[in-house]
């Protein structure tokens, strides 16, 4: 209802002239023409996540299936691989690291993951991404704290929409039931004055798991893109106008908390950005065109009070920006929304205002709103000014333009804290740092931006993310490129706060093995627009994209995963552990990467390969080739730089058959140096010993060998 309001108050906007080229259309009858392009988002670059992609025709699905559809695999490389191994440096406050998604086709990219936990069992956490071999996102779910991982599942879309376009933000209720939301494209019909056309529209669609996120529920969907088309009147003889509206909705994120009439229920809140685009029927001598007469941006939100079963209408929470500005008036843009929910139920949203001064350049702030009434009324504030981020940094081809989006964090009091990137005032050549501000009040009043990351370098700090946990704490994790003198490969860093953000611990490291986005992403063109990171009672969780398989391979983008507490390590177990040169070692593996490529080494030469199961562990048969007594290290290690050590010793081999000569060749020296016996002969006793012990072993090694001739002769 409230789309319908607004269509005539946008109308009146269309007085302010009409700036953009006309769209091509086809001369087809004149009482039903046809227009060949498909209209609707038509600046994908203010688009989020897929989206984007799509749009321009970036897709890396798309591309494999039209281009190369062998276009990588993620596995079986070979011996060759073991000398490319990412071996990992183990950080010293987190885990080894986990990578998490799978590959389920010849699309290897994973991206853009959100974490959530459950508020009941601090060990149960779901995680979704967008994964390109699927037509929406994908989740994982982990009940022993991101040890292990089942998946992957795709919650679908509805059945009238195309695909799914990414932005995953996933949430439990206190109940233990798992939401998701995502976008979804579709194209839909319209006709204006006899005239029809596509126009390409997103919604945003939400999922709900009542298992802990191992099925979902068919999607809702909680904001509807739209296209609407209006007629004029004119007077007769002149030709048919009419306008077309295209509603394109973007950026979701959603929150869960108290209802305020009812503090036991909860409600589910849902913010994203409605791009509106205004169209006017024009004519080309004989030809109808469509061409661009607005261009608004407005965040709304939407709620559901029943589990996410019906949804809101939207209600405003910004202002209507024109998002191409007119005559002297530069572009505005409202985007990257994010709710939270206070114990008393009061609502916060925060979003990024890039002010009249234009998108990516000059100034803009953090805005607030803040709503008593279950977001139906919301008032503003603005509580940050920053200077705006570029599109893409100076130092690399990713677009890192959302880490200029607020990233919030509700305190177990209420305490209100939100962390964003931004360059800094006082480092030109700075690419971005990390700034964070709170309210202990219930947002009457903000600190002042306090910076984070602690290097004394300029280089780029992106893609924040912060959470509270139940004991006040406030963590904070991001992507930091202060390790590479190139300023390219990223490392995830971590800080916390034990007095509400006004004091930072030393920034600690949490990758084992940094990520360079060029060997991510296809020309290292995206890594999605967030990173996330959630706290419990026990432990603190964060997930990221890593392209540390790009090591070993072309282009390879993951989910992974860390935490505070220690990781099980992997695990090697021979069988036997000792024995003769020249026989066969059973090698069982427990705790590596689940189906990765495993390369197996004794004594430091590569001896065999093989894969491990979807739990992360092996069993394989090797052959200790003949070699000296002693003991020697079977070493194993997967394709994603985990490594296991274990010791086999040689009880019998060549240096013992060198070992015996000698002994004889003493023993004979000996016996020919001893004096002459009573009778006036040698000792031969001494001389029928040595050569007895010689022969045995003689005997011992030929059936050894016999034994091991047989063997294989069985198996051929």
């Amino acid at each position: 209802m409230l789309k319908k309001v607004f269509l005539s108050l946008v109308t009146l906007m269309l007085l302010s002239g009409m700036f953009s080229a006309p769209l091509v259309a086809t001369a087809a009858d004149r009482s039903k023409t046809t227009i060949d392009e498909i209209i609707g988002a038509r600046n994908p670059h203010l688009l989020s996540s897929s989206a984007y992609l799509s749009i321009t025709e970036q897709d890396p699905f798309m591309s494999a299936l039209i281009n190369n559809p062998n276009i990588n695999t993620t596995q079986a490389v070979g011996g060759a691989a073991a000398a490319l191994i990412p071996y990992r440096s183990p950080a010293a406050n987190f885990s080894r690291n986990i990578l998490v998604s799978q590959d389920y086709g010849h699309v290897p990219y994973q991206t853009e993951p959100h974490l959530s936990v459950n508020p009941n069992d601090p060990n149960h956490l779901v995680v979704g991404m967008i994964d390109y071999n699927f037509p929406g996102v994908s989740t994982y779910t982990s009940f022993d704290g991101g040890a292990t991982w089942q998946g992957p599942v795709q919650p679908k879309i509805p059945r009238t929409l195309i695909s799914g376009a990414g932005d995953p933000v996933t949430v439990f209720d206190k109940n233990g039931n798992v939401y998701i939301c995502q976008m979804a494209i579709s194209h839909e019909k319209f006709e204006v004055s006899g005239i029809t056309g596509y126009s390409q529209v997103a919604s945003i669609v939400v999922n709900r798991s009542t298992d802990g996120g191992l099925t979902w529920n068919d999607s809702v969907t909680a904001g509807l893109g739209e296209v609407y088309s209006y007629d004029y009147e004119v007077p007769e003889g002149e030709r048919p106008r009419g306008e077309v509206y295209s509603f394109f909705v973007d950026k979701p994120w959603m929150a869960i908390g108290p209802n305020p009439s009812d503090l036991s229920k909860e409600i589910l809140y849902l913010t994203y950005t409605l791009f509106i685009e205004v169209y006017s029927l024009a004519w080309i001598d004989e030809l109808p065109a469509l061409q661009v007469v607005e261009e608004v941006a407005v965040i709304e939100m939407v709620r559901s009070e029943d589990g996410g079963r019906t949804w809101s209408e939207p209600v405003a929470v910004s202002p209507y920006v024109n998002t191409t500005g007119h005559g002297d008036e530069e572009d505005r843009l409202v985007h990257g929304s994010q709710p939270m929910v206070a114990p008393d139920g009061t609502v916060y949203v925060a979003y990024l205002d890039s002010w009249l001064d234009g998108t990516w350049q000059g100034d803009a702030e953090i805005m607030v709103a803040t709503s008593k009434d279950k977001g139906q009324n919301f008032t503003r504030r603005s509580v940050a000014h920053l200077i705006e981020l570029d599109y893409l940094p100076r130092s690399a081809n990713f677009r890192f333009w959302a880490s200029g989006f607020p990233q919030t964090a509700m305190g177990p009091n209420g305490e209100i804290y939100i962390t964003y990137v931004a360059y800094p005032s006082d480092k030109l050549s700075d690419t971005g740092d990390i700034f964070m501000v709170a309210s202990l009040d219930g947002g009457k009043t903000y600190s002042i931006p306090k910076r984070v990351n602690d290097d004394v370098t300029d280089h780029l700090q992106f893609f924040p993310s912060i959470a509270a946990g139940p004991d006040g704490k406030v963590h904070l994790m991001w992507g930091d490129t202060r390790d590479d003198i190139s300023e390219l490969a990223y490392h995830i860093y971590y800080s916390v706060s034990s007095d509400n953000g006004k004091t930072w611990e030393f920034n600690s490291r949490v990758t084992d093995y940094p990520s360079n986005p060029n060997l991510a992403f296809p020309y290292g063109g995206f890594l999605g627009d967030y990173f996330s990171m959630k706290v419990s009672s026990t432990d603190v969780y964060m997930v990221w994209a890593d392209s540390r398989l790009g090591e070993v391979m072309g282009a390879n983008q993951k989910i992974a995963f860390a935490r505070q507490k220690a990781m099980p390590t992997p695990q090697l177990f021979l069988s036997p552990p000792s024995g003769p040169a020249g026989r066969d070692i059973i090698v069982q593996g427990s705790n590596f990467q689940p189906e990765s490529e495993i390369f197996i080494s004794l004594g430091g030469v590569l001896i065999s390969t093989g894969f491990t199961d979807a739990s992360g562990n092996f069993m394989q048969t090797i052959y200790a080739p003949v070699a000296g007594e002693g003991a020697r290290d079977v070493v194993v290690a997967d394709i994603s730089g985990n490594v296991s050590v274990a010791s086999f010793f040689t009880e019998f081999g060549f240096d013992t058959f060198q070992t015996s000569l000698n002994d004889l060749s003493t023993s004979i020296t000996g016996l020919n140096a001893a004096p002459p016996s009573d009778s006036g002969g040698g000792n031969n006793t001494w001389l029928l010993a040595t050569l007895s012990a010689a022969l045995f072993i003689s005997l011992v090694a030929s059936g050894a060998m016999y034994y091991r001739m047989r063997l294989v002769s069985n198996n051929k």
